[in-house]
């Protein structure tokens, strides 16, 4: 979108130098006197229609200059020190004001200060209302502690459901990041999480009380859907972990659409 922005105004900024190009300055007439020493005639008076003229080229001039130059002022990081804009960063995990027992955790995990994808996506993830978030980055930079903090943050403990959905797209995956999540919440041990995986078996009918669901596609849909383990309609955070894996499957792409819906 940037780079549609500056296309745009270069566009602009073309038609204004064309629209100056006809703006036309009298030169004035010179002449030379007696000892051929060439001067200036004083400037000939004006006619009204003249000076009409001349205003309102000038006008025209001050206006295409207002509005058609780009302004190339960086603003970024007056963006990211706003707590309303988009932009917004932190730079420790203070600046969250994280349950003390979420904090602990981060700590005790070996987190100093938030990365980078951290310290740009979690004001986000945190913020009220919720909005949603789209975020990449290379691996081992934090993402999965990044959305696992912000399912962390969500959750009421007091409500004995499903608050938060989390779709991987391997078995493996899916066990990983379970790990994250006990390790991050461990000082928080009313927390509870719940595998939607092959072989987690649970009998039709049953209602899962666990504020936290990580999965694969297949199971979580039959979950939500077929067995009716999950009520979506009361799921606050869905996180799609490795997003572009998960579309580019045709199976989990299906699954994952159905799921959101």
């Amino acid at each position: 979108m940037a780079t549609d922005s500056w296309a745009l105004a270069v566009d602009e900024q073309e038609a204004a130098v064309k629209s100056m190009s006809n703006l036309q300055i009298k030169e004035e007439k010179v002449k030379p006197d007696t000892n051929g020493v060439i001067k200036t005639n004083a400037t000939p008076e004006k006619t009204d229609e003249e000076e009409k003229e001349d205003r309102a080229a000038q006008s025209l001039l001050n206006k295409l200059i207002r509005s058609n130059l780009v302004d190339n002022t960086n603003q970024v990081e007056v963006l990211q020190r706003d707590p309303n804009s988009p932009l917004y960063s932190v730079k420790s995990f203070e600046e969250l004001r994280l349950k003390p027992q979420l904090l602990q955790g981060v700590y005790a995990m070996g987190f100093n200060r938030p990365s980078k994808i951290q310290e740009n996506a979690l004001p986000m993830m945190l913020a009220e209302p919720p909005q949603n978030l789209i975020a990449q980055s290379q691996s081992g930079t934090g993402k999965t502690a990044a959305f696992v903090l912000a399912m962390l943050s969500r959750v009421e403990p007091a409500e004995r459901y499903p608050q938060c959905l989390c779709l991987s797209p391997t078995y493996e995956l899916a066990l990983q990041t379970g790990k994250v999540i006990e390790q991050m919440g461990k000082f928080h041990p009313e927390l509870k999480l719940a595998y939607a995986v092959r072989g987690n078996k649970l009998e039709r009918g049953q209602k899962i009380s666990e504020h936290i669901v990580i999965g694969t596609p297949g199971t979580v849909l039959d979950w939500c859907s077929k067995l009716k383990f999950i009520d979506p309609k009361k799921i606050k955070v869905f996180v799609l972990d490795e997003a572009d894996v998960m579309i580019a499957t045709q199976g989990h792409q299906d699954q994952s659409i159905r799921i959101q819906r």
